[in-house]
């Protein structure tokens, strides 16, 4: 059972969504004049969660005001409990039905669950 929250009002959003955990890592990489590879990396790997969430018109707005107060939201899915903010929402897709498809990015949040 899947499942989109917006803890701070405590509203469901979508229980239709798919949740991957991402990692970028900055690093620089040189070539050495014997031909070798060097690679630097720069701090701690940057997490997010990329989210692809089927909403109704309803849910749709309520994504909308999630993004907007910068909402705390609760993604329960199979392989764990994930809390984010929105860093980034896509554009919606129109599905049929007056259903919408969009992939939002979370950035996570420590909660003392």
């Amino acid at each position: 059972m899947a499942l989109l929250r917006n803890e701070d009002t405590g509203v469901d959003i979508t229980r239709f969504i798919t949740l991957e955990e991402k990692q970028s890592v900055i690093r620089t990489e040189w070539q050495t004049l014997d031909g070798r590879t060097y690679l630097q990396r720069y701090g701690v790997p940057n997490a997010t969660y990329e989210i692809v969430a089927y909403v109704n018109y309803a849910g749709k707005q309520l994504l909308f005001d999630a993004e907007d107060t910068a909402a705390l939201l609760k993604a329960d899915c199979k392989h764990g409990t994930f809390y984010g903010h929105i860093i980034e929402l896509k554009d919606f897709s129109r599905l049929a039905g007056d259903w919408y498809k969009t992939t939002l990015t979370l950035a996570p949040e420590v909660t003392d669950e």
